[in-house]
């Protein structure tokens, strides 16, 4: 299994609006995933401005592992 589905798996398991009788099961989904996409962008953010900062790792080996231009994760994650 990828890292990819591995990660699609977990998705699929978290549920925490689903089932809120106050909205549809589309806009519960849609509320699952903005928070995780807010809790995984607030560790991406943690994590890259650690090793920047503690590791030594290069701004341009942070922005390939996370697919974006060394200055967008500098931008980004450079606090």
């Amino acid at each position: 299994m990828s890292a990819e589905s591995n990660a699609r798996v977990h998705i699929h398991a978290f549920r925490w609006w689903v089932g809120n009788p106050e909205m549809t099961r589309a806009e519960a989904e849609l509320r699952d995933l903005a928070a995780l996409r807010d809790a995984v962008e607030y560790e991406i953010g943690i994590h890259a401005h650690e090793v920047a900062t503690y590791e030594g790792i290069s701004w341009a080996t942070i922005a390939d592992a996370l697919s974006i231009s060394p200055a967008a994760a500098r931008r980004c994650y450079a606090r």
